[in-house]
């Protein structure tokens, strides 16, 4: 027993230093194969209304994903969360506990900071929940700076992408980088934008740590907070894609804080519309608006809309709440948008080959029609659509003006269309003894209607008198009989054709030299009534010191009217009774009138009477009727006659047809018109005497 007792008092050394050596490997051994489970994390494609959870769950490899991750730069800042294998070789080494100082962060590269500091631009994060609940930094948790590189990445099925200083085309979120907010409860959405690719996983990390149980909110700390979002995706190709982005949210709960859209800037619309706000932690304070120092009020809710002034306009907003103060200036230039009138025309300086000309044209100015007023040798043109147009051109230069206005606003433009005649010889005249034309139809007029009278002076070249049987008028090919033939003119009532009309007139000799004219005429179809205008007619006795018996009187015009109707309405409307000579349709002649009292105030001038006594057979004018005036009354040479604008024609009202716009005079003569200006109509070659009365 002693020998025993002896015996391991000898060993009892090696025996205690075995034991330790024991322990020690089977720690070792148990560090080495031990591994860390990661979190589970909640995946909603809109945070907010969440309809999308993660397939897999947790951090187990998915069905579809390789057992295998590369490890983001963030990755390596929460190494308790790290997924690589562990060394087997040496012993994980515990980071130093520390207390987080927030303000040392280094944050993954970010966009610039705001250009005005505590104000960010209109946050949709709203939601104000009373709390005390501030995320603190876990103890444990590794401070090491950022590297500056993500590592290689070893799995080719994995690809990684950091969106921190580009465009992300893979997600958006509603957070807004170097905002300001006052309420630490921050509202998160998620919007995925490739549908091509199918969301596996999204890991949230504030300040570092990682939120296990991420459904949207979060809740910041008092000063700057770092977020980062990373999504896993799987591609259609069955590859891994992983997507991180960084922000930066810096919570102030302590000074008043104004949120708004509002920025210096220059713009080209008169109202100026944004959204305003203050607040002081969870608090709402009163907010002043000013634009040019008159306070606006807020339309609805938090928004403004301010009336600009041309130039430079001050916008200030201020609020005040417990002895604390905030304030911003914004510039904003208006610059009103010079409003130009963009025409749209295919009319041009232009050489036409045919009489018909038909051409577009449209304006506008700010995608607002404008109208136009067209006009073709100032003649207005009408287009049945507002944009097209066909007019009838003359021989030779024609003019198209477009005049339109929009506000301040002018445009006029000016076409020249040239348009040769194929059937008018242009050549100059070269027989000096070739007779000479003169007529009062004018090549490209348009008439209401389908009748025109015309009246041709043709002459020699000796200035003697070429009578209707050397003259003839055509009307589209078609010859058209003279209506009546004297020793002054030949007169002719064309009949035309709705539309474009070629009339031409020949004229000769009898030596047989000619000349020849073509004239365009355009007859346009009366309105429904049958009504192509009015004439303007009265009844005068100016040689009797009666100027007007019935003053001028409008009076409608229809379709193939002969004049002598138009003559008898008057004459009915006016309380007069007529005598005539032949009928309404054929030889009228007007012989007499009569009203009661109708030559009350009857005085001839004396110098007129004087001439009428010397050249009349009888003569006296003593002897009349207050009630009547006829034919032969006072003298021989009496009675009455007609002009049509000036012309006295030589043939009778029943083969007169009046246009628009005609003016008609039926005068009382006490000698065959010499007296008024027309014994030209009577076909003697005896002149009108130098005065008319």
């Amino acid at each position: 027993m002693k020998k025993t007792k002896t015996a391991f008092m000898k060993y009892k050394n090696y025996m205690y230093y075995s034991l330790i050596v024991l322990l020690l490997f089977s720690t070792i051994t148990y560090a080495t194969i031990s591994h860390e489970q990661a979190a589970t994390f909640n995946f909603n494609e809109k945070v907010e209304a969440s309809s999308l959870k993660l397939a897999g769950g947790g951090s187990d490899p998915s069905d579809t994903e390789p057992d295998q991750t590369i490890k983001s730069d963030t990755d390596e800042i929460d190494s308790s969360k790290s997924q690589e294998p562990t060394n087997t070789d040496k012993p994980k080494e515990e980071p130093e506990e520390k207390p987080q100082d927030n303000q040392n962060i280094q944050p993954e590269p970010q966009n610039q900071p705001l250009d005005k500091p505590g104000t960010t631009n209109a946050p949709d994060n709203t939601p104000k929940t009373n709390t005390n609940d501030k995320s603190q930094t876990p103890a444990g948790s590794n401070n090491k700076p950022l590297p500056e590189k993500t590592k290689p990445n070893t799995n080719p099925e994995i690809e990684i992408v950091d969106v921190a200083d580009r465009q992300n085309r893979y997600f958006t979120t509603n957070i807004k980088n170097n905002e300001t907010v006052t309420d630490p409860q921050y509202v998160v959405t998620v919007n995925h934008l490739n549908d091509s690719l199918i969301p596996q996983e999204m890991n949230v990390k504030l300040n570092g740590k990682q939120l296990n149980d991420f459904t949207g909110g979060i809740t910041l700390i008092e000063g700057m907070n770092d977020i980062q979002f990373q999504v896993t995706y799987k591609q259609s190709d069955k590859k891994v894609l992983r997507v991180s982005q960084s922000y930066r949210v810096m919570l102030n709960s302590d000074d008043i804080i104004i949120t708004t859209d509002l920025k210096d800037q220059t713009v080209i619309e008169e109202i100026l519309t944004f959204n305003a706000t203050a607040a002081q932690g969870e608090k709402d304070v009163k907010l002043k608006v000013f634009s040019n120092d008159q306070e606006l009020k807020p339309l609805a809710g938090n928004a403004y809309s301010a009336t600009l002034a041309e130039g430079k306009n001050t916008l200030k907003l201020t609020a005040q709440l417990y002895g604390k103060k905030a304030e911003q200036i914004y510039t904003v230039i208006y610059e009103k948008e010079k409003i130009t009138i963009l025409l749209k025309t295919d009319l041009k300086d232009q050489q036409a080959n045919s009489a018909e000309f038909s051409f577009y044209a449209k304006a506008t100015a700010s995608k607002v029609d404008v109208p136009l007023k067209i006009t073709v040798n100032d003649q207005l043109a009408k287009s049945l659509d507002g944009t097209n147009y066909s007019v009838q051109l003359i021989n030779g230069t024609n003019t198209i003006k477009v005049v339109g206005q929009y506000e301040d606003e002018q445009l006029e433009r000016q076409y020249t269309i040239t348009y040769k005649d194929p059937n008018v010889n242009e050549k100059p005249q070269v027989d000096p003894d070739a007779p000479k034309l003169v007529t009062d139809l004018k090549s490209g007029s348009t008439v209401k209607g389908d009748i025109k009278t015309i009246n041709v002076w043709p002459v020699t070249a000796s200035g003697e008198r070429i009578r209707g049987k050397n003259v003839q008028v055509q009307v589209n090919g078609e010859n058209i009989p003279f209506t009546w033939d004297d020793s002054s003119k030949t007169s002719y009532k064309l009949t035309l054709q709705t539309g474009q009309n070629n009339v031409t007139i020949k004229v000769w000799d009898d030596e047989g030299r000619t000349v020849t004219e073509t004239f365009t005429v355009t007859s346009v179809a009366p309105a429904e009534d049958g009504v192509i205008g009015q004439v303007t007619i009265s009844l005068e006795a100016s040689v009797l010191g009666i100027p007007y018996l019935i003053k001028p009187t409008k009076m409608d015009i229809h379709q193939g009217e002969r004049g002598s109707y138009i003559l008898d309405q008057l004459l009915r409307n006016n309380g007069y009774e007529y005598g005539k000579t032949g009928n309404l349709d054929s030889s009228f002649y007007l012989r007499d009138v009569s009203k009661p009292g109708m030559l009350n105030g009857l005085h001839i001038p004396d110098d007129l009477w004087e001439v009428v006594e010397q050249v009349s057979t009888t003569s006296n004018r003593d002897i009349y009727s207050p009630d009547s005036l006829s034919e032969f009354d006072f003298a021989n040479g009496s009675g009455w006659m007609y002009s049509v604008n000036g012309d006295y024609p030589n043939y009778g009202f029943s083969d007169a047809y009046f246009l628009d716009g005609d003016v008609v005079r039926v005068r009382y003569t006490l000698h065959y018109g010499k007296d008024i200006g027309g014994h030209d109509s009577s076909g003697d070659s005896e002149a009108n005497w130098n005065k008319e009365w």
